[in-house]
């Protein structure tokens, strides 16, 4: 593995060992929060963009009673989808923008603005949904 490779693994991992702290618990209490829905957005986001569709998967809302096949089928999509990113020049930064909590029901909606390699902008409205203690995507 390459020096940037691996720092860049480095940092991957500890942005999923904050987002999981952080975004999970017990009680909704203070993980009921813009900045928490905020950060798990954008750390779903970016397991998609970098082709980790395993974890992706993993991270989705009610992932835990999908059957195996239909895993696989996801975790399919999402690595074609992000090789398609990366031909196109692949995003280098995801960051939120802003996002609607909807108490009711226990779900968000996340605006995240992609930056891509040619500097070129794109905003994407991410699903959430609080599940078992953590934001997840939906």
């Amino acid at each position: 593995m390459k020096g940037k490779d691996f720092i860049t693994a480095v940092k991957g991992s500890l942005l999923f060992a904050l987002i999981s702290l952080f975004s999970c618990s017990e009680e909704q209490g203070d993980t009921f929060t813009n900045e928490f829905v905020q950060q798990a957005a954008q750390h779903y986001y970016t397991l998609f963009i970098q082709g980790k569709a395993k974890e992706y998967v993993e991270g989705m809302a009610g992932f835990e009673t999908f059957s195996e096949d239909y895993k696989e089928q996801i975790q399919n999509v999402i690595a074609q989808s992000a090789k398609e990113l990366d031909r196109k020049g692949g995003v280098v930064r995801v960051k939120a923008l802003s996002d609607t909590i909807y108490v009711a029901d226990s779900t968000a909606y996340v605006y995240l603005d992609l930056v891509f390699a040619d500097s070129v902008h794109e905003q994407v409205g991410v699903s959430m949904a609080f599940h078992q203690g953590c934001w997840r995507i939906k």
